[in-house]
């Protein structure tokens, strides 16, 4: 008699230390941090200068389509004192194998800011308040393209980009995969998994940053795949957040 087995997906949550990557190991002013994120279509920038005078940045892209062009036109963005101003555009089309990248100028110091795709993880929102809960949706279905017995480790706490403050991460939801069909033993069906991971956001007056890290493992740390969740801004009380820019088409969107 042929005999299904059934591997399970064993989810575990445990202690291990996140190193956050801060934005704010750039070559801009201390005063100014930046991230990008895109949903396939429209890309957002973020820009915070949490000094009490006015800056100017540019925003551009090294990223250049199949004419050499580049994918969308830079502008420049003035930036009040304690405000993040989010400016978006709608690229063109990359060349092949080109990644989109996002260049930040102020004055004569530039640096450039990966463009974070929502894929596996769709987080709740990429500037976030203090103090509030915060939650990343994880699409967990890319686990079950492999064979054999699969382990997700989730960081237990994310930490900020100044290292101070950190906070427990909990699933909040974990749903999908293999089950069996009420009123009928022998049917199965299978629900694309998923989960929801929350937390909440460390209490500052000024301007962070958070992140975690989710690592895919079989049991051999030599074949490990670490995943890196969404960076995100979180704002205090002496911020500022003046909203995203409204969609007009292509290239860069009118404010």
């Amino acid at each position: 008699m042929r005999k299904l087995t059934i591997i399970a997906l064993l989810l575990l949550v445990v202690v291990a230390p996140v190193s956050a990557f801060s934005p704010r190991d750039s070559n801009l002013s201390t005063n100014v941090v930046a991230i990008a994120w895109s949903d396939g279509t429209d890309l957002s920038v973020a820009i915070a200068n949490t000094s009490n005078s006015r800056t100017s940045v540019t925003v551009s892209t090294p990223t250049v389509d199949s004419r050499g062009r580049q994918v969308f036109s830079s502008t420049r963005v003035d930036v009040p004192g304690r405000t993040i101003v989010e400016e978006t555009f709608r690229p063109a089309v990359p060349r092949r194998n080109e990644e989109l990248v996002v260049r930040v100028a102020e004055g004569y110091r530039s640096t450039d800011i990966p463009v974070q795709m929502v894929g596996i993880m769709d987080p709740e929102g990429y500037i976030v308040q203090a103090n509030t809960h915060w939650t990343v949706a994880v699409d967990l279905d890319f686990l079950f393209q492999d064979s054999g017995r699969t382990r997700l480790v989730v960081d237990d706490y994310y930490e900020t980009g100044d290292g101070f403050n950190r906070d427990r991460i909990r699933i909040q939801l974990l749903q999908g995969g293999f089950s069996q069909v009420r009123g009928n033993s022998n049917t199965i069906e299978y629900v694309k998994p998923s989960m929801v991971l929350t937390m909440k956001t460390p209490q500052v007056n000024d301007l962070t940053t958070i992140t975690f890290n989710i690592r895919k493992t079989d049991g051999s740390s030599w074949r490990d795949e670490t995943i890196q969740g969404p960076i995100v801004m979180v704002y205090g009380r002496n911020m500022r957040y003046v909203g995203p820019s409204t969609d007009s088409g292509s290239g860069r969107t009118s404010r």
